[in-house]
């Protein structure tokens, strides 16, 4: 399992514009199974991606897709780890 920070690296003025392509491509990883859960960071200057367990050649290359990383927008720090230990109604992220 992959726990991705997204940190934007420009200004939010210039990040809004991708952000609805974003959401699309969010979304549409979320319908494929890849993405298990999503969202904004409090602060509004990034967000969090948790990505089921995958190569991760083929995460980078989900990654290249995204509006932020074509734009040069964020910088994503890719956690790689191993989920032991959930709350019971959790269990499944422990198969991701």
């Amino acid at each position: 399992m992959f726990l991705l920070n997204i940190s934007y690296t420009k200004a939010p003025e210039e990040v809004a514009p991708l952000i609805a392509a974003h959401g699309d491509w969010v979304r549409h990883y979320l319908r494929e199974g890849v993405f298990l859960f999503a969202g904004p960071k409090k602060s509004g200057l990034g967000g969090v991606i948790g990505v089921k367990g995958i190569d991760k050649h083929h995460l980078l290359k989900i990654l290249a897709e995204d509006s932020y990383v074509k734009a040069d927008a964020v910088e994503y720090q890719i956690v790689d780890f191993d989920c032991k230990t959930t709350q019971a109604d959790l269990e499944s992220l422990k198969l991701a």
